[in-house]
């Protein structure tokens, strides 16, 4: 810099010597001076001229100007180029922003200090049905709700708070203000109608539990406090009493032997196609018959119907579990006398086992669910042939672990088919007979 102010003195000294030389030879000094200064002045006039109209184009453009206005160009320029340098990453961050937020599944409004909506992305539109020209209206004339309107006024930042929706009044929305650059704050709202189910779910899964527990726990407490109060009990009625017991006993064995088996299947790494071993199916069809009759003892009549010669890649023990558990129900919910078939077809798509019976049918609204843990259609009727509640519950974890799917197809009074769907590519598939 000091090297600039000597340039700039020395150049003003060229202008000013010759001047007072011929002022001198002339005997007009002052007349040379004035002279001088206005041709200096005039010159660095020029120069900025040349840099207000370089800062007026693009940064690459010429520029000759010297001295003290090239050093001010330099510094501009590189203050120029770190500004247009900072501003392209800043665009780039507010557009992989956006691009984040528009690809978000929960919608995100930002808003004014007076709550007009300033920008949104598309899932609010999906949310919400707002669109791109309500951009500039106020949210609250928008959205008429009181509570809505409440939590605006009231809401801290980052404040949770829950509604329903109002454009469905099924749906459940999770809603956070936050504050967002200057002035302005973000509105994020998010569909918990699946949480809120889960949590319902998982409500009426412990209560069940307990339930499902306490009721032969109640039974054998009643036994065993009737058992203390007698003194003298001969070893026939002692063992009279205890056999009451057992029957409650192996109820509440089987709940925590099938909750077991869930929990295992609920952490357990899904069997791959390509490692499962090769499991012959009509071998394995042939002995659930035999068990079933067993199960049934001739009460009804179980037949093997269309069974083909198919591999599946499945683990045994799970498969058995699985169709064993649709075999057991259809007995126990099938009136005496009647029809239990088990039957399996093939096609470019998938492999199906089928067990169908001649039951009571199940309802439309009862299908849905009947999978979640512990839900039963009647719940009189099902502890009373002895059902726990899980076992359509775990022959679906056993299918989704092998990429299969149950597919319940049950009218009221009119019987049930439950199918076992496998992708074509489990299945090896050599000759296929019938039987």
């Amino acid at each position: 810099m000091r090297n600039i102010w000597l340039y700039e003195l020395w150049r003003l000294t060229r202008f000013l010597l010759p001047a007072l030389l011929l002022g001198w030879m002339f005997d007009a000094p002052s007349l040379a001076l004035f002279i001088a200064l206005l041709l200096f002045i005039s010159h660095q006039y020029r120069q900025f001229i040349k840099l207000y109209r370089w800062l007026n184009s693009s940064l690459d453009a010429d520029l000759n100007v010297k001295g003290l206005w090239e050093e001010l160009a330099y510094k501009i320029y590189h203050k120029r180029k770190r500004s247009r340098s900072r501003k392209k990453s800043l665009s780039k961050m507010l557009r992989r922003f956006q691009d984040s937020v528009t690809m978000m599944p929960d919608a995100a409004i930002v808003l004014d200090k007076d709550n007009n909506i300033l920008w949104l992305n598309p899932a609010a539109t999906k949310i919400l049905r707002l669109s791109s020209q309500d951009i500039g209206q106020n949210i609250g004339n928008l959205i008429r709700l009181p509570s809505f309107i409440h939590f605006l006024r009231q809401a801290e930042q980052g404040e949770s708070f829950e509604m329903r929706s109002p454009l469905d009044e099924t749906q459940s929305l999770d809603l956070r203000i936050m504050p967002y650059g200057v002035g302005q704050q973000l509105l994020l709202i998010r569909n918990i109608t699946q949480v809120q189910k889960l949590k319902l779910m998982r409500q009426e899964f412990v209560a069940n539990v307990s339930h499902e527990l306490r009721t032969p726990l109640t039974v054998i407490l009643g036994y065993l406090e009737s058992l203390q109060e007698i003194d003298d009990l001969s070893a026939v009625e002692i063992k009279q009493q205890l056999s009451k017991l057992s029957s409650p006993a192996q109820r509440m064995n089987q709940i925590v032997t099938d909750l077991l088996l869930l929990s295992r299947l609920d952490l357990d790494v899904p069997t791959n196609s390509s490692e499962a071993p090769l499991l012959d199916m009509q071998t394995l069809l042939s002995q659930l018959k035999k068990d079933g009759e067993q199960l049934s003892q001739g009460q009804h009549t179980i037949s093997l119907k269309n069974t083909l010669q198919v591999k599946l890649k499945a683990v045994e023990s799970e498969m058995y579990s699985a169709l064993s558990n649709l075999i057991s129900n259809a007995i126990r919910y099938s009136p005496d006398g009647g029809e239990i078939i088990i039957e399996t077809s093939l096609d470019n798509n998938s492999y199906q086992v089928s067990v169908s019976d001649q039951g009571l049918g199940i309802a439309p609204q009862h299908i849905g669910r009947l999978t979640e843990r512990f839900y039963r259609v009647d719940a009189g009727r099902s502890r009373e042939v002895g059902g726990t509640g899980l076992g359509l519950a775990i022959v679906k974890q056993i299918l989704r672990r092998h990429d299969a799917e149950l597919v319940i197809n049950s009218k009221a009074a009119g019987g049930s088919i439950f199918s076992c769907r496998f992708p074509v590519a489990r299945v090896e598939s050599d000759t296929v007979t019938t039987n």
